[in-house]
C-alpha cells in the first residue's frame, strides 16, 4: 500500500502566532462564523482538546460531504505545530482509510508566516489512487486559510498580542498540586473558599478541553456581574494553562479581550513558581495602559493567595 503524501505552503503577513490561536486554537468558533455557508458547526465529541481528542465538523447541506471526524494527534503553543487526522467522513473517506496532516507556522523575515502542511493519504486496501483524487480537497484546505488569513488582515486587533504583562507567585505548595487546585477544580474549589466573591462557575460551552466557554458569576454588590473564559489551551503534563477573558461588563470596556498564559514550574526549594502572562487587546481606538488593569491583577493574585494558603493548611489536599 503506497501513502500519497503531499506538501502545501501558504506565506501570510500575518504574524504565525495570530495565524494559530485563530486557525487551531479558536477554529470551532470562528471558522463557522466566517465560512457559514460550507461549515455548519464543529464540535468536540471527545476528550479535552488535547491528544487523542476528536472533533466533528457538520458541513452545509450543499456539499458533497455532510460531516467529517477528525482526531488530534499532537498540538504545541510553543513550537506552533498542530497535527491531525481525518478519521471519518463519507465521501471524503471513499478511498482511504484516514488522511494525516501535520501543519507548522513558522516567522519570516519580514514579519509574516509561513504555514507548512504536510499531508499523508492512507489508500484503502486494494484501492488505487492518484494525486488528482484529493486536488478538490487540498485546494478547499487553502481557501479556508486564506478566509481565516483575510480576517485577520481586515481585522489588526483580532487575536493581536496587546498590552504585555507579566505577574510571577512562589509559593512552598508542589506544582501539580497548585495546578490541579487553581486549574483543574477551580470550578468547585474557588466558589468553596471565596463565597464572599464567586458564586459560581459553570462549564457553559464544550467538555472543559481547549475551545471550551467557563461563565463566572460574581456575587452582587461588585462592579462586575459576570465574566467568562474561553479555554484555549491546558497541558496537564507541562503544567501550562490558557485562556481568554472574552465576556464581562466592566471587565472589557476598555479591551475587547484578555489573554492569560499560565506555568507552574517547581523551584529547587521543593515549591512553585507561578508566571502570568497577561495580554490585554484594546478596542479599535482606545487607548489603554497596564495600570488601568492594576485591580484585576491585584485581585487575581489575591485568589492564587487564598488557593495556596488553603493547600498549606490542608497538606492532603491535591495531593
Amino acid at each position: 500500500m503506497v501513502v500519497l503524501t503531499f506538501t502545501d505552503e501558504f506565506t501570510s503577513n500575518v504574524k504565525p502566532r495570530r495565524l494559530f490561536k485563530a486557525l487551531i486554537l479558536d477554529a470551532p468558533n470562528l471558522i463557522p462564523k466566517l465560512m457559514p455557508e460550507a461549515i455548519k458547526n464543529v464540535q468536540l465529541v471527545e476528550g479535552n482538546g488535547g491528544p487523542g481528542s476528536i472533533q466533528e465538523i457538520t458541513i452545509a447541506e450543499r456539499d458533497n460531504i455532510k460531516h467529517l471526524k477528525h482526531r488530534i494527534d499532537a498540538i504545541d503553543l510553543e513550537k506552533l505545530t498542530y497535527s491531525y487526522a481525518v478519521i471519518e467522513g463519507d465521501a471524503a473517506l471513499e478511498k482511504v482509510d484516514s488522511i494525516s496532516h501535520e501543519i507548522k507556522f513558522e516567522a519570516t523575515e519580514e514579519g509574516g508566516c509561513k504555514t507548512k502542511n504536510v499531508s499523508k493519504y492512507h489508500p484503502k486496501e486494494g484501492v488505487d489512487v492518484k494525486g488528482e483524487d484529493f486536488k478538490a480537497a487540498r485546494e478547499e484546505g487553502l481557501a479556508l486559510l486564506k478566509v481565516v488569513d483575510a480576517y485577520l488582515v481586515a481585522n489588526p486587533e483580532a487575536y493581536a498580542e496587546g498590552n504585555i504583562n507579566s505577574d510571577e507567585f512562589t509559593s512552598t505548595v508542589q506544582p501539580g498540586r497548585l495546578f490541579k487546585a487553581l486549574v483543574l477544580d477551580a470550578p468547585n474549589l474557588i466558589p468553596k473558599l471565596m463565597p464572599e466573591a464567586i458564586k459560581n462557575i459553570q462549564l457553559v460551552e464544550g467538555n472543559g478541553g481547549p475551545g471550551s466557554i467557563q461563565e463566572i458569576t460574581i456575587v452582587e454588590g461588585n462592579k462586575i456581574k459576570h465574566l467568562k473564559h474561553r479555554i484555549d489551551a491546558i497541558d496537564q503534563e507541562k503544567l501550562t494553562y490558557s485562556y481568554a477573558v472574552i465576556e464581562g461588563d466592566a471587565a472589557l470596556e476598555k479591551v475587547d479581550s484578555i489573554a492569560h498564559e499560565i506555568k507552574f514550574e517547581a523551584t529547587k526549594e521543593g515549591g512553585c513558581k507561578i508566571k502570568n502572562v497577561s495580554k490585554y487587546h484594546p478596542k479599535a481606538g482606545v487607548d489603554v495602559k497596564v495600570e488601568d488593569f492594576k485591580a484585576a491583577r491585584e485581585e487575581g493574585l489575591a485568589l492564587l493567595k487564598v488557593v495556596d494558603a488553603y493547600l498549606v493548611a490542608n497538606p492532603e489536599a491535591y495531593a
